[in-house]
């Protein structure tokens, strides 16, 4: 089976790589000139840092990949004990390592922590409801604003109140086997977390180790402009010529697949649709030179607090890479933030920072990324039917990070094999 991969993140790149393990003939092609979509690493003036995602956690897919390119002995772990604090009630509070002990933590108000008593009488997700109004019924209004909410928005880049649960809150309860109780699950979980990484010259280093195994079969600065049926196969078409296919994989954006499936013709006009009215919201990312005393992965603002900036990571610290930190603003919460001159932005970032840190700040880079909203633009999606031939393994059809973009991969790569075998 010949598959043609239209985008080069990391998507694209891993299920290229498991399509070749299972003695598939796929090609990718990526309209940048370089590999890895938001996955990029820079150095500036002796400092590492990401300006895409800081880390994965090694699950066994990843742990796969990762010893299938050989790359073992590059991985970095974070440094064991590392604690996620909260921005609230004036200063920066440690969230405790299991869930049950926000029944005793100072996270939460005494108020707060008896509210979470209630919480295993509580029922089970509702599919009407959004995710501000679950965590709200189930923990309590101070515990939402104050951890559920940060970290579901940190997670999407999204405003929970504006996200219907069932298309996203499954993909988090399901893995940690919530039915009812959060509180309960979280007693029971005997999996553990699987610890964050990244690699020696950064995450970049993963995309590249793709790029260079299965080189011959990247076609870069090449963008797929239009897909057409020819007898039993899609024609790829390409600026200059274009490749013929028997199956092809969209791992891009909805903006940029939504046009590629109207291409197909009349019939898939309504796929299309759909496909083209999902929100994205823009989460600026500003990299920083500082050393703030405190030590853990980072923090998340509570929805009270009085920052623009919605959360920090400690990636110097966390990976022993030096004074390097990273700030995030806007998204879902603060869509203003999208409108605003990169220095703007920067200046924010340094001033927070050093006014929740209490040290000096520089800023050494500001990107901007776009994330799927998950709102109710989702809604039709229960009705999407994708054309013959194509299948969509983007993280709007699926879940967020960089493990659950390998896992996808994965899962891709065995339904087409299994086609062939």
């Amino acid at each position: 089976m010949r598959v043609g991969i239209v985008g080069g993140g990391i998507t694209g790149l891993a299920l290229l790589h498991e399509l070749v393990g299972r003695g598939l003939d796929p090609i990718l092609f990526e309209r940048d000139t370089r590999p890895g979509g938001i996955i990029r690493t820079r150095r500036l003036d002796g400092s590492l840092f990401e300006v895409g995602p800081q880390r994965t956690r090694l699950v066994p897919s990843v742990r796969r990949l990762v010893e299938d390119l050989g790359l073992g002995r590059r991985v970095v772990t974070a440094r064991e004990g590392a604690r996620l604090h909260i921005w609230t009630r004036g200063r920066l509070r440690a969230v405790p390592d299991r869930l049950s002990g926000l029944l005793t933590s100072a996270l939460l108000t005494p108020a707060g922590r008896l509210r979470m008593l209630v919480e295993p009488l509580s029922g089970a997700l509702r599919s009407s409801e959004s995710v501000a109004d679950y965590f709200t019924r189930k923990a309590g209004a101070e515990a939402y604003r104050t951890l559920f909410g940060p970290l579901i928005s940190a997670t999407f880049g999204s405003d929970p109140a504006r996200m219907p649960a069932r298309h996203s809150l499954p993909m988090i309860l399901r893995p940690l086997g919530v039915e009812r109780s959060l509180v309960r699950a979280a007693g029971r979980w005997k999996g553990g977390n699987a610890p964050a990484c990244t690699f020696a010259d950064g995450m970049s280093e993963l995309v590249d180790a793709l790029a260079h195994r299965h080189g011959g079969r990247i076609q870069l600065g090449q963008e797929v402009t239009g897909l057409e049926r020819v007898g039993s196969k899609l024609l790829v078409r390409l600026a200059a010529g274009g490749e013929e296919v028997d199956h092809v994989v969209l791992a891009t954006p909805a903006s940029a697949s939504a046009p590629l499936i109207a291409s197909l013709g009349e019939d898939a006009e309504a796929a299309a649709a759909l496909v083209g009215g999902l929100r994205y919201n823009e989460v600026t990312i500003v990299s920083l030179q500082a050393d703030p005393p405190q030590r853990g992965f980072g923090f998340q603002s509570a929805f009270d607090a009085p920052w623009r900036t919605r959360g920090v990571t400690w990636a110097g610290w966390l990976f022993d890479r030096g004074p390097v930190c990273t700030a995030y603003l806007g998204g879902g919460l603060d869509p203003e933030i999208a409108t605003w001159a990169d220095e703007a932005v920067a200046a924010t970032a340094v001033q927070e920072f050093e006014e929740i840190h209490g040290t000096s700040a520089a800023a050494l880079d500001v990107a901007r990324a776009t994330l799927p909203s998950f709102d109710d633009s989702w809604d039709p999606l229960d009705d999407l039917v994708v054309p013959e031939k194509i299948t969509i393994a983007a993280n709007y059809v699926g879940r967020l990070g960089i493990s659950a973009r390998i896992a996808q991969a994965e899962a891709v790569a065995e339904g087409l094999a299994s086609r062939v075998a």
